[in-house]
């Protein structure tokens, strides 16, 4: 079912616009994998205008594709303030810090790791969590993963498709076999489109939804939107 769903989202939203998913353009605009990486880090718990904000102060110090060498000239205060429209800017300095000490010691290690080595790696720094490691595996690495957010696990819960408290482990697995690894990435992209724009976490629009004929509507049948 969830095929047919994301097959009939595709059809109502289009294309993934410029300008939405900050890790999708950075990886458009050919940023160095850290700075992938690190536009993910800054979308973190914030909304993805704050995150294009964050991003681009850093962009426009450090030059577009926030290579490794780039960090070196700019102090932790300086970069707390360059993110700080991205919120917890001393928690993700952190981590952006840990994560350029991974890639100074092994400068391949985003690129040339094995994927599930890497995502272990990568949830061993502190502030990088399963989807953190997930997205950048997605769609830098072209990695077949599913990246589980807020949005995402919501509408699969009205979907009737995850349980409310259903861990993210087995949400991530139960969606990679339901869907072929070539529809990875739209879907998980046109999800949250779909969380945002629709299936909204508050007054979800269910006379407008597209897929409202192939939905549950858990929680939401009395209109509480919960």
């Amino acid at each position: 079912m969830l095929a047919k769903i994301v097959e009939v989202l595709e059809k109502y939203y289009g294309g993934i616009k410029s300008g939405e998913f900050p890790a999708y353009d950075a990886v458009v605009r050919k940023m160095h994998p850290l700075g992938v990486l690190i536009s993910i880090v800054l979308s973190q718990n914030t909304s993805d205008k704050n995150a294009f904000t964050a991003l681009m102060n850093l962009t426009r110090r450090l030059g577009y594709r926030l290579s490794p060498e780039s960090f070196s000239r700019i102090s932790d205060k300086e970069l707390e303030e360059l993110i700080k429209p991205s919120g917890m800017q001393r928690l993700k300095v952190r981590a952006i810090r840990e994560l350029l000490k991974l890639v100074n010691e092994n400068p391949d290690v985003l690129t040339e790791s094995e994927p599930e080595e890497l995502r272990k790696t990568l949830m061993s720094v502190k502030g990088i969590g399963p989807k953190t490691a997930d997205v950048f595996l997605l769609m830098y690495r072209g990695y077949p993963t599913f990246p589980i957010d807020t949005h995402i696990r919501r509408v699969l819960y009205r979907l009737g498709l995850a349980g409310k408290n259903e861990g993210y482990e087995s949400i991530r697995e139960k969606v990679m076999r339901m869907l072929p690894e070539s529809k990875y990435l739209s879907a998980h992209l046109l999800l949250i489109i779909h969380g945002r724009r629709t299936c909204t976490a508050k007054k979800p629009k269910c006379d407008e939804c597209p897929v409202r004929n192939l939905c549950r509507r858990v929680s939401v049948a009395d209109g509480s939107g919960t």
